[in-house]
């Protein structure tokens, strides 16, 4: 009677050696398509805020919109409006993005501007808003200093000399080691809603990249300078763009 013949050990060794030197081989091939798509992900999400930003400008003189506003009931952000009377414990706080003065031309181009790639990058994510996130920030040098009442730094497009140079959006995030479920043992990586010359906010998180879009309109990926990103998670990739991209 016949046996069936098995693999032998050496054989065995050989197929695990084999299979791991494919997976060799296609790790950089996988790592490019992820790149890739969350790219395009971040840079879609950004687009719909651009093209939203300019039909703003054209039909408010030009102006710049405000980075926050307290108005009656709550606070007015450029992403959203939240209630005062809303939970206000971080990742329960709920927000009306409908209501952010880019809402209503957001909703008109279709547009929904939630950055999926902002989750997707392997860092430990730490939630503001319990029903949803954008990633994205805008520049307060813009849109009235980080108070919004600033109206030296709330300007139009045409006192802009360098449109083309000076972000208007970027992705954003910050390093959270102060609330909890972050601790200083467990720094989180955060959603942060603005930038300025000296915030460690900017998420350079496409390979250290980040993508901004800049006051005319253009976007392109921004490579990070490593030495200014947040030695608490330096994983994350959150730094700060040049002070010429900033102040116009």
């Amino acid at each position: 009677m016949k046996h069936a013949r098995g693999f032998t050990l050496i054989e065995l060794m050989a197929v695990m050696v084999l299979l791991g030197v494919l997976l060799t081989l296609l790790a950089p091939a996988v790592y490019a398509v992820k790149r890739q798509t969350t790219l395009a992900t971040s840079s879609s999400a950004l687009r719909q805020l651009s093209i939203a930003a300019q039909t703003y400008f054209t039909e408010n003189d030009g102006r710049f919109f405000r980075y926050r506003e307290n108005v009656g009931g709550g606070v007015q952000w450029w992403f959203g409006f939240e209630s005062a009377s809303g939970p206000s414990a971080e990742g329960q706080r709920v927000l009306d993005k409908s209501k952010g003065p880019l809402g209503p031309y957001i909703i008109d181009s279709a547009g929904t501007v939630p950055d999926y790639a902002f989750t997707s990058m392997g860092a430990c994510f730490k939630p503001k808003f319990k029903n949803g996130y954008f990633g994205f920030g805008v520049n307060t040098e813009l849109t009235g200093g980080t108070s919004g009442n600033d109206t030296n730094r709330l300007l139009r497009i045409n006192q802009i000399p360098r449109p083309g140079q000076t972000a208007l959006f970027a992705t954003c995030a910050q390093v959270n080691t102060f609330q909890a479920p972050a601790s200083s043992k467990r720094p989180m990586l955060e959603e942060f809603y603005l930038f300025t010359t000296n915030e460690v906010t900017v998420h350079f998180r496409h390979a250290g990249n980040a993508i901004v879009a800049f006051a005319d309109g253009s976007q392109r990926e921004v490579p990070g300078d490593r030495t200014s990103f947040n030695s608490r998670l330096p994983s994350a990739c959150v730094g700060r763009l040049p002070a010429s991209m900033i102040i116009p």
